[in-house]
């Protein structure tokens, strides 16, 4: 069985600590935001389907997301409930875990890898021969998601809320300025490197937020199967993507995918807090 999206396209993930062979090192004007630039457009567009459910409160094309933020401190206790997060350290420790895939993105990884390297009716066997109801409809989901994004899987979730933490970390005063050009840029680096055009980021992203809303339900898993394979639970499929459609502030239609990303080096301010928190959990 043959699959568009099952593998990163441009190679290994780059190290977020370990500088690059830019040959513009040391220029500073490739950390300023300027939103006549293609690639700062690109840069606020991959937090859009955050965004996009949040329009009451939040702004596609403001860095901060937010129109004269009254209280960062207010804004920033907020995080503390739902995120766990109040210290620097601490958000730029999630930052990063989202920027690797790693809180929910690589969820069923080594599954959705699986299912490309077997036919429709052999991942249908599979699925037939696993007695367990819950199971079942995980497995046909996963089959879902795979079609739709391949191997990529859930990883646009993680993708689009890390570049939303850093917008919303800059706001707070708990990301610099030079630290939030470079981790939105490598956010935008992941999503072209998994993903091979908008529409595949957002089916990624809308996939992700359906199942974590699965999981983090309070209702038995038996009982919440109906939602995972219908139209999602709360934002569902059809509504997501047509409040997006609708949106004529998007500025996803606008940008092309494969629009150039500069290559840029990790701030000093970065790579020292980063190999703090790794240096702590040897």
């Amino acid at each position: 069985m043959t699959d568009n999206h099952t593998s990163p396209q441009h190679g290994a993930s780059p190290d977020l600590t370990t500088p690059n062979s830019n040959p513009n090192k040391g220029t500073a004007s490739l950390y300023r935001f300027d939103m006549a630039l293609p690639h700062c457009q690109w840069w606020l567009a991959i937090t859009s389907p955050q965004i996009s459910y949040n329009r009451g409160a939040l702004d596609y094309d403001i860095l901060e997301m937010r129109h004269g933020l009254e209280d960062a401190n207010a804004w920033a206790a907020e995080f503390v409930d739902s995120w766990g997060i109040e210290t620097r350290r601490e958000w730029h420790q999630m930052i990063y875990r989202l920027a690797m895939g790693e809180v929910h993105g690589n969820m069923w990884e080594y599954e959705f890898n699986r299912r490309g390297f077997v036919s429709a009716k052999q991942w249908q066997d599979r699925l037939n021969n696993n007695g367990n109801e819950v199971a079942q409809g995980e497995m046909r989901y996963l089959d879902v998601v795979y079609r739709h994004v391949g191997s990529a899987g859930f990883r646009a979730w993680d993708f689009c809320r890390g570049s939303f933490l850093v917008r919303a970390g800059y706001a707070v005063g708990k990301v610099t300025a030079e630290e939030c050009a470079f981790l939105l840029n490598y956010l935008s680096q992941q999503a072209q490197r998994y993903f091979s055009s908008w529409d595949h980021y957002l089916q990624s992203f809308i996939f992700g937020r359906n199942y974590w809303e699965y999981i983090n339900d309070e209702d038995d898993d038996i009982d919440n199967i109906p939602y995972l394979l219908s139209n999602g639970f709360h934002v569902g499929f059809s509504a997501f993507f047509e409040a997006l459609d609708n949106d004529t502030d998007s500025p996803i239609p606008a940008l092309e995918w494969d629009t150039a990303l500069p290559l840029m080096e990790p701030p000093e301010s970065l790579t020292a807090i980063l190999n703090e928190i790794a240096e702590d959990e040897k």
